[in-house]
């Protein structure tokens, strides 16, 4: 969800909240000042009617009469005996309504008076506007503020959106963008809102300074691994010598182990090396790579290392089947798979290989997993430790993998012993 938009519904769930909380307090507000002002009315009444008793005017009854009149007119008026302590009393009550045929709220003002020497209790009540009234007028008044409100609240959100978070578009659009083998860092631009130009500035910083530890980074790997093949080089040229003289054999057994060793470490050095070209996106120009061909190609160079291990291969290959990837990546990737596949391989053992547009399938027989599989595509996690890999092969795989836009994935088969690696091509949009 957009920034604009979670912060719209926000505010309008707290409209909402205010106006409904408002809603209920005007009820109350209006509600009371309507009977405020019937209470005064009512007491207006009450000192009429006593005026007119004082001045004689005869209501219909006598000193003994307790019989109420005038009901249909909500006023009672009662002869009380004996002396009464004048007094006025106000409050709700409920009467009925003869028009809604309900019972509704009603204020009821009593009082009690002396007058001419007599006791009397004067009582009247009624309503101006009714409940129902006074809530239907402020749930419309409301409504029309919330439709209002959110108008408004649309346009300034349409207004925010388009023209005050622009800057910030710009920035996220050149940030996602950005690429570290481009060498280029974001420069910060003037913007009219203090907040886009500190994050302007901050990813300005940030970028210069991540160009500037990439190419020192990038520098150092370079130079340390052209530096340490030279040794290296040197190393095995003198132990190839030193074969060549009279060795007890012994000493040729610890020539062959460091000849082992120092080809190990160049192996290292070269894979650690591909693998910080790949996390850098050194190799970001794809193009549409045949991997029939690629996979064909490759079976005819392995062809006598697979037949050295007494393997047997079947490959069940779709015609022109194009992935779009880089094809020193797209080498590599299938290089591994097949030199994993014949390393942890067995005696007269297969290799299934299976390529469509779809995905490409290669299964092999071999031992069963002594790691978690889940680990099987970290670095340096073998499958076996006893073998002379580095346990770097699956791990260059799933890097070109991820920046190929493919999926990868492993099972294994426990009752044919039977290892299997898939690679899907549904995410990479241009393969075929």
């Amino acid at each position: 969800m957009k920034l604009v938009n979670k912060f719209l519904l926000i505010y309008l769930l707290v409209t909402i909240i205010v106006l409904s909380a408002g809603g209920i307090i005007s009820y109350y507000l209006i509600k009371d000042e309507i009977d405020t002002e019937l209470r005064w009315r009512y007491m207006d009444r009450i000192d009429r009617i006593g005026y007119l008793i004082e001045e004689g005017r005869d209501f219909g009854f006598d000193s003994t009469q307790t019989i109420e009149k005038f009901q249909d007119r909500n006023l009672i008026i009662r002869e009380l005996e004996g002396q009464v302590n004048e007094r006025v009393i106000a409050t709700d009550t409920m009467a009925w309504h003869p028009h809604l045929r309900r019972m509704e709220h009603n204020v009821k003002v009593s009082a009690y008076r002396q007058i001419n020497d007599r006791s009397y209790y004067i009582s009247t009540w009624g309503a101006i506007v009714e409940s129902d009234d006074i809530i239907e007028a402020v749930v419309k008044t409301l409504l029309w503020i919330l439709g209002l409100q959110v108008v408004g609240a649309l346009g300034v959100g349409f207004l925010v959106s388009g023209r005050l978070f622009k800057p910030f578009r710009e920035t996220l659009e050149k940030i996602r963008d950005f690429k570290l083998n481009q060498r280029e860092p974001i420069k910060a631009e003037k913007t009219s809102v203090k907040e886009f130009d500190e994050l302007n500035r901050f990813v300005d910083e940030m970028t210069t300074k991540a160009v500037k530890d990439y190419q020192n980074l990038k520098e150092f790997a370079e130079n340390a691994s052209h530096e340490l093949q030279t040794p290296l080089s040197i190393a095995q040229g003198k132990l190839e010598l030193l074969t060549e003289t009279e060795l007890k054999p012994e000493q040729f057994q610890y020539v062959e182990s460091a000849q082992a060793a120092i080809r190990k470490l160049s192996k290292l050095s070269e894979s650690l090396g591909l693998l910080t070209k790949i996390e850098n996106h050194e190799f970001s120009n794809s193009q549409q790579v045949n991997f029939t061909n690629l996979i064909k190609d490759s079976l005819s160079t392995f062809d006598e290392l697979i037949t050295l291990n007494g393997l047997r291969v079947e490959a069940n290959l779709q015609d022109d089947v194009q992935v779009q990837m880089h094809p020193v990546l797209a080498d590599i990737l299938w290089t591994n798979l097949l030199q994993n596949a014949i390393k942890h391989n067995v005696a007269e053992g297969y290799i299934d290989i299976s390529l469509d547009s779809e995905k490409l399938v290669i299964a092999n027989k071999g031992k069963a997993l002594k790691i978690d599989p889940n680990d099987l595509f970290k670095r340096f996690k073998k499958a076996d430790q006893s073998t002379s890999s580095i346990g770097l092969g699956l791990s260059i795989v799933r890097r070109i993998v991820n920046q190929s836009d493919l999926e990868i994935s492993y099972s294994y088969e426990e009752s044919d012993r039977q290892h299997t690696v898939q690679i899907d091509f549904a995410n990479n949009a241009h393969s075929e």
